[in-house]
């Protein structure tokens, strides 16, 4: 946690306070005068009697500091101590601390007469049930956040009525009452003491370091437990006579886990473990702490000797593991000798040892977190694992992908390749290091890894420079991406012989390059790039390519000047819903479908766009194929010149765009469909009656239809103008772009 600026509560020196208000006062603007009425005296039990330090940070000697905004909670108007401390209400008090004064706890809470309990930390290892009494909590899974929460809690104290008469909800008011917390967590510190790892030290790689511990007992930790009160008389009563009876615990009644595992790693082998009061009558057998590090775990059991012992200068080891998980128990909540607490039961503190052979490190199942640690874990199991079959499972990054570089792809290719390889590389699974993609990353060009292997389904990216020239061997391979900014060149086959699933798709969102002959045998969807240059082929070879297209924004684009299609007698195919373009006279393109079935015009400007273009070279060539099968979809010329004709159109564009600074249109070839108007001069269209399935003019933009022509279009966008002084009809003015009825209205009526 982020350290604040601590303050040593000294033994009766700091104070809480608290204001107290009458039905009738407003909460948010309490009376100057009734400023703490009441104040606490606060400190910890310390060995001597002596307070010790109290929050944050552990001490060697397991002392904690109060931080300023710390709470503490004052359960209170309980009815009768004898009830089991049922039917109270919550004041919660907050630490704070100005230069010279001392350290105070205040609430601007109403307190009520009659029994109370102080705990802390307020409402956090106490649970406020209200009807029933408070309930101390700890996790199972602990951290560095658990010991900075160790519960305490103070004597049943009995607190009086206001003493003048005719004032209500005043208890306590003006009166100082003096209170010292007892530990009621034990804190435990567990040091491992480990022996043989030369073989480890001596590889280069990171040092071996212990990142949870976990003890194991059936039915022995316990996880919650009621406060209660005790029929005796605290021993310092006669001083503090609010003390009118002793706090304790309902250890009969216990809420017990199987085991109690901490992340709180001090010094790399100091585990720290925070335990409650163990129930009445628990007696283990056959506990096991399992230590696990960076390169694995270490499973300590009985079989395994005394191997347990009190941390001393010289540890004697005179214990198994569950004769000292017991001996813990037993302490967890004994008689103090010492203090103002003598005769009750508290919390205890200590620290014990226990001997692990790191030779016996059990490699399966370790999380890799990194691709650094992954480089190390291989050496690590060479020189210990004795080609034991393990899973690897690796760690997602903040985005969700387990990251290698070159260093780190060439050992894991190395890994996969090998005939004899017993690691199985698998995607971690769990909430925190959830790992849903591998990204290999390359700053020079390299070839794709010939072996790709996991253990479960693995979506695989790849980002930087890359080359696939050759045939791969894929196991759980469920996809390949080209990421955005990536560039991949293809050249030869590509293709590989994959199990589980026995196809995998490559998606690509960067560049792909097509370099000389490309045979294309695992199907791809283009959401980027692919650049086809002279010379270079891009055929399909029982694979599927489709250059896709999600929104008018968003589409997979091909620059073609070399070849792309099908090869004969081979199940290929091409779908295009993007956007080709044809850089020359000699490009080859042929595409199975330039539109996707059942889409219309309209379609080409809705969401998904699925209707492709094909941008011819000049006026197009012969060379430019959409199957008989497929659909046309868009087979666009784009035309600047200032006069446009059939001859600028030619005879296999469906699509015109005219451009520049045209201000003519003549009759155009029947075989045209779609006319789109961008000039930055009003184009005026001469034409006998022509019938359009789409007719676009944005904003900006205008046609005039002169007296004599006449237009029919199925679906118009107008945002510009169409000045009309021939026949314009035009039902549909809403069917795409965002197109609405009132559009109608910029068509312009003239003579």
């Amino acid at each position: 946690m982020s350290m604040k600026s601590k303050f040593l509560f000294g033994a009766l020196l700091g104070s809480i306070a608290l204001a107290s208000c009458t039905a009738d006062e407003e909460l948010n603007s309490p009376a100057v005068s009734q400023e703490s009425p009441i104040k606490f005296a606060v400190s910890l039990e310390g060995s001597d009697g002596m307070p010790i330090l109290t929050r944050a940070d552990m001490t060697s000697d397991f002392g904690l500091n109060f931080e300023a905004g710390d709470l503490m909670s004052l359960f209170h108007g309980i009815a009768d101590v004898s009830s089991s401390l049922t039917g109270y209400q919550n004041a919660i008090y907050e630490g704070s601390a100005k230069d010279g004064e001392a350290f105070v706890f205040t609430t601007k809470s109403m307190v009520l007469e009659k029994g109370a309990i102080m705990v802390y930390p307020a409402d956090t290892a106490f649970t406020n049930n209200g009807s029933v009494a408070p309930v101390i909590t700890i996790p199972e899974n602990q951290d560095t956040r658990t010991k900075e929460l160790t519960p305490y809690m103070s004597e049943l104290l009995t607190i009086g009525g206001y003493n003048e008469p005719s004032t209500e909800n005043t208890a306590g008011y003006g009166k100082k009452y003096d209170i010292i917390l007892k530990r009621v967590g034990t804190t435990l510190i567990l040091t491992t003491v480990p022996s043989n790892t030369d073989k480890i030290d001596g590889l280069g790689v990171s040092p071996l370091k212990v990142s949870s511990i976990e003890m194991n007992a059936s039915g022995a930790f316990t996880t919650s437990i009621s406060v209660k009160y005790n029929v005796a008389t605290p021993y310092r009563n006669s001083e503090f006579p609010l003390w009118t009876k002793v706090s304790d615990v309902d250890v009969d009644n216990a809420t017990v886990a199987n085991a109690l595992t901490t992340t709180d790693i001090t010094n790399n082998y100091n585990a720290v473990f925070t335990l409650l009061p163990t129930k009445t009558s628990t007696i283990i057998s056959g506990a096991n702490v399992v230590i696990k590090t960076n390169y694995g775990k270490v499973t300590l059991e009985d079989a395994k000797g005394d191997i347990w012992g009190k941390t001393a200068t010289t540890v004697t080891y005179d214990k198994t593991v569950t004769e000292g998980i017991q001996e813990v128990l037993d302490n967890t909540w004994t008689d103090a000798t010492t203090g103002s607490f003598i005769g009750e039961k508290i919390g205890k503190y200590g620290k014990r040892s226990i001997q692990a052979d790191m030779s016996t490190l059990d490699m399966n199942g370790l999380h890799i977190t990194d691709q650094q640690h992954l480089i190390d874990a291989l050496k690590v199991y060479d020189a210990i694992a004795n080609d034991a079959t393990v899973d690897f499972f690796l760690d997602g990054d903040e985005n969700g992908e387990f990251v290698m570089d070159a260093e780190a792809t060439a050992a894991y290719e190395a890994r996969v390749a090998d005939a004899g390889n017993n690691i199985t590389f698998k995607l971690s699974t769990d909430p925190a290091t959830q790992c849903d993609a591998v990204k290999f990353v390359s700053t020079t060009e390299t070839e794709v890894p010939a072996t790709l292997k996991f253990g479960t389904a693995t979506p695989v990216k790849f980002a930087g420079l890359w080359k696939y020239s050759d045939s791969k061997t894929f196991d759980y391979i469920t996809s390949l991406e080209v990421v955005e900014g990536a560039t991949m060149t293809m050249t030869n086959m590509v293709t590989a012989t994959a199990t589980n699933p026995t196809t995998t798709v490559i998606t690509n969102n960067g560049t792909v390059n097509i370099s000389g002959a490309t045979t294309l045998k695992l199907n791809m969807t283009n959401n980027g790039i692919i650049d086809i240059p002279v010379g270079a082929e891009f055929l399909m070879n029982g694979a599927e390519l489709t250059n896709n297209a999600t929104s008018l924004e968003v589409y997979g684009k091909i620059d073609n000047a070399g070849s792309l299609g099908v090869q004969s007698n081979t199940s290929g195919k091409i779908n295009n819903y993007g956007y080709i373009t044809q850089k020359n006279a000699d490009a080859y393109t042929y595409v199975s479908t330039n539109a996707s079935t059942g889409k219309t015009f309209a379609d080409a400007f809705a969401a998904d766009a699925k209707i492709g273009t094909i941008e011819l070279f000049g006026t197009g060539n012969v060379n430019t194929v959409v199957a008989s099968t497929g659909l046309p979809g868009f087979i666009k010329v784009i035309t600047n010149a200032t006069s446009v004709t059939q001859a600028e159109v030619g005879e296999y564009a469906n699509y015109v765009e005219i451009t520049g600074a045209c201000t003519a249109c003549d009759i155009l070839p029947a075989t045209v469909k779609y006319v789109e108007v961008k000039s930055s001069a009003r184009v005026v269209w001469t034409t006998t009656a022509f019938t359009l399935t789409g007719l676009i003019v944005d904003e900006g933009y205008s046609l005039n239809i002169p007296r004599g022509s006449a237009v029919t279009a199925t679906t118009t966008y107008l945002k510009g103008r169409i000045y009309n002084a021939g026949t314009f009809t035009c039902d549909d003015f809403d069917g795409y772009l965002g197109g609405a009825s009132t559009d109608a209205n910029n068509v312009i009526v003239g003579g």
